[in-house]
């Protein structure tokens, strides 16, 4: 029995890649076995190569295998770019037509992918999927039932695909592979899934987005969801209208959120700005890709640190927050309505593709617990919901049966009530800001993992944690200690940060864009006799494990 497994399926667009991908997962999970996925897709719908990496593991894993053990390619495309990331004794199963006479593997096994899918009038990836079900022993009943209730109209034809595929595996006379399994049925989800039911159990009532890849999964469950729960959910015409939609419904009372990319948060510059000096609660979800510009659109990157922290002109209080695991893009959407609403100020959610649009299995989330910061003002005639807006003394009083409260986008004074007073913008610069010291003093959800003593200190943001993690665990058996923060809050900066470096030897500050752009916020708070190491990886794919071994065992960084 191994621990551990990892496949890519490889191919064009258009072949199933995704499809199949979806139905291993599926059924590993009811294993009980641990699975992690990362898919890479182009702009294009059909003809562009992708591949899925599915790792499949009997313990928990949140980051990309270090090499591919399992190759099945479905078109000759599937062999693009895999030198570096074959295993040695990789095994490649391919269509017999394709020409492998330069393949870099030695382990080669040609099936007639093409002419048994015409001849049985079926598909190509339901082939390739029956001979990897053979080979993984995956339970046929299971993988059966899986593909009925996807419900597709060609359910007959892709089965003789897939019982024809375990056919070729039985009589290839390999060995099945058999990874230890050490619990009960799995549950599967993407990222996107959880951020959406996170805001419902938030009470999010009302959703405006524009579609962007990688956001609109999520704005596309909560366009299915919202409104089964009695809330709102549109689909506007650009983010600027996205912003201001959320805005004007969280000053009417609503708990409301948006969705967006890079671009589109660029968008969003000027409403944020608005957010925040009026002291209207709203939540805004980042899911990063590559820039600048439209960049590289379906790619993961993490290069938009520098516009979340800093995301509008002026002194305006903001919250940014890049949960380091899935369960966190659960928990993180909750507690992001509830800051907004204590703090008056907007929340921004920093995401990462490759945890957004991608599948891992999950143990139980707890629900965190939901508050309100909204205040009921009790009239003769009416109970009126308001924002204590700036301090939570300046609620109206006694209250009055029509109520008015003024936000404005100008500087105004306590009242909400417009002013040409340096003064008063001042003394409301200071207010505004000050909101968020408590933030500085305790940090949402502060973590300091591995050796809290260890003189080596990592630092990562987002799902850079896992690949950290990994790779520590690897190398402190040869008796190195490595202290590790996930820093999962990037504004208000923690102080605990400068604390937790004072007696660090090395921090290597762990990213994924080209500028180093979370060393450069947090720089103040390494102390200058600290040796300093940025470790970034800027191509377009997430970080794996051994990236991180690799700098660990030269030296660089």
């Amino acid at each position: 029995m191994l621990e551990e497994v990892s496949i890519r399926i490889a191919g064009l667009t258009g072949l199933g890649v995704e499809f199949t991908t979806e139905v291993i997962v599926d059924a590993c999970a009811k294993r009980g076995l641990h699975v992690y996925t990362y898919r890479f897709f182009p702009t294009i719908v059909r003809g562009g190569y992708t591949f899925s990496d599915i790792r499949i593991s009997c313990r928990k894993t949140s980051s990309p295998p270090d090499e591919i053990n399992i190759l099945g390619a479905l078109s000759k495309e599937g062999l693009r770019d895999v030198d570096k990331i074959l295993s040695k004794d990789a095994l490649i199963i391919i269509d017999e037509e394709v020409d492998v006479s330069q393949s870099v593997c030695k382990h080669v096994i040609q099936i007639p992918i093409g002419k048994l899918s015409r001849e049985l009038k079926t598909r190509m990836n339901m082939i390739l999927l029956g001979f990897l079900s053979g080979l993984l022993n995956l339970d046929f009943e299971v993988v059966t039932e899986i593909l009925r209730k996807k419900k597709i109209s060609e359910f007959e034809s892709n089965l003789r695909g897939l019982k024809k595929g375990i056919r070729i595996f039985e009589e290839s006379g390999l060995e099945k592979i058999v990874v230890k399994s050490y619990g009960g049925v799995k549950s599967v989800i993407r990222g996107s899934d959880l951020v959406a039911l996170g805001a419902l159990y938030a009470g999010c009532k009302f959703f405006a987005g524009y579609p962007i890849t990688p956001a609109t999964s999520i704005m596309e469950a909560l366009m299915n969801w919202i409104p089964e729960l009695g809330g709102v959910a549109v689909q506007v015409e650009d983010e600027l209208a996205a912003i201001n939609m959320v805005i004007g419904a969280s000053y009417a009372g609503a708990r409301a959120m948006t969705v967006t990319s890079g671009p589109g948060f660029s968008l969003m510059a000027e409403g944020i700005g608005f957010a925040g000096m009026a002291g209207i609660p709203v939540v805004i979800v980042d899911v990063q890709r590559v820039g600048p510009s439209t960049g590289l659109p379906t790619a993961h990157e993490q290069s938009d640190i520098d516009i979340a922290t800093h995301p509008s002109h002026g002194d305006i209080p903001r919250i940014v927050l890049a949960p380091s695991t899935i369960e966190e893009y659960y928990t993180f959407t909750v507690k992001s309505f509830q800051l907004s609403e204590k703090y008056r100020a907007p929340v921004i959610l920093l995401l990462d593709q490759s945890y957004t649009l991608n599948y891992q299995t999950i143990d139980k989330i707890r629900n965190p617990e939901v508050y309100s910061y909204r205040v009921s003002i009790e009239s003769s005639g009416d109970s009126i919901e308001v924002y204590p807006y700036y301090d939570s003394e300046w609620v109206p009083s006694p209250p009055s049966k029509r109520l008015l409260i003024v936000a404005s986008s100008v500087e105004h004074d306590y009242r909400g009530f417009s002013v040409q007073d340096g003064e008063i913008h001042a003394s409301m610069s200071d207010k505004r800001l000050g909101k968020l010291r408590e933030l500085e003093e305790n940090p949402v959800d502060w973590e300091v993992v591995g050796d809290v003593d260890g003189r080596e200190v990592f630092i990562t943001i987002g799902c850079c944690r896992a690949a950290v993690e990994e790779a520590c665990s690897r190398l402190s058996k040869n008796g190195r200690r490595f202290k590790h923060i996930p820093l999962k809050q990037l504004w208000p900066i923690p102080r605990k940060l400068r604390e937790e470096l004072r007696e660090a030897e090395v921090v290597y500050v762990v990213e994924q864009n080209a500028s180093g752009q979370v060393l450069r916020l947090i720089s103040k708070e390494i102390p200058e006799n600290c040796i300093v190491k940025s470790v970034r990886r800027y191509d377009g794919q997430p970080l794996r494990s051994r990236d991180i071994v690799e700098v660990l065992r030269d030296g660089s960084g």
